[in-house]
């Protein structure tokens, strides 16, 4: 079984998730080449990075000297070829099939079988991205979620090919990068975190469609209610600790009631008509017009800064 080390990493895709992913390799000590055909998405990821190591480093989780370090990993490139020595490529490019199959094909045809190639896909088949490629045991998901640098959790999605020991190799670099890896044994749609995800959000966009309670109230219910108890139990945790005839009773008579839409709603299909997508156009299922948005994604960020301190989820420096 070979033995894989990991130097230098490429992320191709400069978006938040991309620059985000791409900021994880750096200050973990990783030398890393953000890539992007569009120079503008270069100079804004740039910029990005640098505001989120100075928040890191502000919230006492990043010293100086790393930040440092962190800064001086990172390289910028619109040229592909500029991977060439790199360990590893993960794709962090738009959810489009056709865009993600051409890109794989391109790299399985430019760059060595000794180079694995990730994709940070949120739930397109891995096996169908790596199909195009002469090499598919070298192709695998890895699937970050935003924002890449707070979340603790990485996806590690094993297609019908891909190799077991690209499979440890991954696994033991997620820990590298200071994350938790939850490998994924069956290529699935949505893979583990966005199924359970989208399960709740269409219940909870019913809930709203049914006006049975405001999104106020629907949102409080899970943050200060059930959801308050997550970050330490787990949902099968949930159900030991209450009892699995209790699970039993309670779901024979509420599964059935439970909404089971294969399609979106029509809530959701009107506002996308009206362009009310959320923080992005100014109004969504809130208002956020007279709302600061980058003020409040930091204050989120600290929020969870604070999150993962209290739950051990990161490296605190002590030379801040």
């Amino acid at each position: 079984m070979k033995n894989y080390i990991f130097r230098k990493a490429g992320i191709v895709g400069a978006g938040v998730m991309g620059s985000g992913i791409a900021q994880v390799f750096a200050q973990e000590g990783f030398l890393v080449i953000l890539n992007d055909l569009d120079e503008d998405i270069l100079n804004k990821a740039k910029e990005r990075i640098k505001t989120n190591l100075f928040l890191l480093h502000e919230e006492g989780m990043l010293s100086g000297e790393r930040l440092k370090k962190a800064l001086q990993n990172l390289s910028f490139s619109s040229k592909l070829s500029r991977l060439k020595d790199v360990d590893i490529i993960i794709e962090a490019i738009p959810e489009k099939i056709e865009l993600k199959r051409a890109l794989f094909q391109k790299l399985d045809e430019m760059f060595s079988s000794e180079v694995i190639l990730a994709t940070n896909t949120s739930g397109i088949s891995i096996s169908l991205i790596a199909s195009v490629t002469e090499n598919p045991q070298r192709v695998i998901g890895m699937h970050w979620w935003n924002p890449p640098y707070i979340i603790p959790v990485v996806e590690v999605i094993k297609g019908e090919k891909t190799g077991t020991d690209i499979v440890e190799a991954v696994c033991q670099l997620v820990v590298k990068l200071n994350k938790k890896p939850v490998l994924v044994k069956k290529d699935i749609p949505g893979f583990l975190g966005n199924r359970m995800q989208y399960a709740l959000m269409r219940e909870a966009v019913h809930l709203l469609e049914e006006n049975v309670a405001s999104a106020e109230d629907i949102d409080t219910m899970v943050k200060a209610g059930f959801g308050f108890k997550f970050p330490v139990i787990g949902p099968l945790e949930t159900i030991d600790m209450a009892g699995m005839d209790i699970f039993y009773n309670v779901s024979k008579y509420l599964y059935k009631e439970l909404d089971a839409s294969p399609q979106p709603q029509k809530l959701v299909e009107d506002k996308v008509d009206r362009e009310k997508l959320g923080m992005k156009s100014g109004e969504g299922f809130y208002s956020y017009k007279s709302i600061d948005s980058l003020k409040l994604n930091q204050e989120r960020v600290k929020k969870y800064v604070r999150l993962l301190k209290e739950l051990g989820y990161c490296r605190q420096d002590k030379e801040v």
